[in-house]
């Protein structure tokens, strides 16, 4: 038995099912997941032990209209922790999205807008903040500029150098009263198709509330946009070569028409491309230190997305996607 399934059973038993029950793992980026007769087991192991509870506490507060699929229980087994959710049935919308029709892809574009709007509108000082954990995208400015101290110190074994992170820190503190008070809400924070089921006809379940959050709703605006760039640095590897960018080509105008407010604020260039470089710099703690690669085009590379978005030479205060 693997490490992984034996904590699997011993979340079962801990959360009153047998520990034998049947399970098949799913890919998962986050959590170690399992698939099970009508359940989905997440199981966390990691230094953020809490995570899997604040998303079964958020999931409480959504609106059906967020297609969140609900929590069957969650709980502590010693070192780990355990979420249980209902099995929605359906597949992976990045899975079958080549093979939909034009009338399937706008109906499933429209609908994950509309959840997410759902999503978006509920609000509160009692969630969670940006600085509450560390999501895809580094928010507030503060810890976007610390974030990219470290990147450049000699500790960071210098991932970015001084000259970059400086340009960096110009291009940021230039666009950051872009995010004033308006357009903030609780975002899904990784809503990219990975995490939407589709069941051949609609949208089943929007899933994985794993960096959910008080923050500014283009947050999850500039997921999706990036997933329609590059869809293939979003799925499994297995699934790369189904993963193209020419079938998402209209998909922006389907979120824009079914939720216009979230394309409304006047500075929305300003807030995606800062949220760009933000999420850019979160990845960079997953690139191996060393040399830039030799291929400065490698869309794996974070880097390149950053000397990207400092050759932009749009104004700053740009509303242009």
């Amino acid at each position: 038995m693997t490490d992984s399934l034996a904590r699997a059973r011993r979340a079962l038993a801990a959360a009153g099912l047998s520990p034998d029950a049947p399970l098949e793992r799913t890919w998962s980026y986050a959590s170690e997941t399992w698939l099970g007769d009508g359940f989905v087991l997440r199981v966390n192991h990691r230094g953020d032990i809490g995570r899997l509870a604040r998303e079964a506490l958020l999931a409480t507060r959504l609106p059906p209209e967020a297609r969140h699929p609900g929590v069957l229980g969650h709980g502590r087994a010693g070192e780990l922790e355990w979420l249980l959710l209902p099995r929605v049935r359906g597949a992976n919308l990045s899975h079958v999205w080549h093979d939909l029709d034009q009338a399937g892809r706008e109906r499933a574009a429209r609908e994950l807008a509309s959840a997410l709007r759902a999503m978006h509108g509920v609000d509160g000082p009692d969630l969670p903040r940006d600085e509450d954990m560390a999501p895809p995208h580094v928010l507030p400015l503060d810890r976007m500029l610390a974030q990219l101290a470290q990147l450049a110190s000699p500790a960071g074994e210098g991932a970015i150098d001084a000259g970059l992170a400086g340009e960096i820190e110009a291009y940021a503190r230039e666009r950051w009263p872009a995010f004033d008070g308006a357009g903030v809400g609780l975002v899904h924070g990784d809503p990219h198709l990975e995490n939407v089921l589709w069941d051949g006809e609609h949208v089943a379940a929007l899933l994985d509330l794993d960096w959910s959050r008080r923050s500014w709703i283009e947050v999850d605006l500039e997921i999706l946009l990036a997933f329609c760039r590059q869809p293939f640095l979003f799925v499994a590897e297995e699934d790369e070569d189904r993963a193209l960018a020419a079938d998402y080509e209209a998909f922006p105008g389907w979120l824009e028409a079914e939720y216009p407010a979230w394309f409304a604020h006047p500075r929305l260039g300003d807030r995606l491309a800062l949220l760009g470089v933000s999420r850019a710099l979160g990845s960079l703690e997953d690139v191996p230190p060393g040399p830039r690669p030799a291929d400065p085009d490698d869309p794996r590379d974070p880097r390149n997305h950053l000397t990207a978005a400092l050759a932009d030479k749009r104004p700053s205060g740009g509303a242009g996607l």
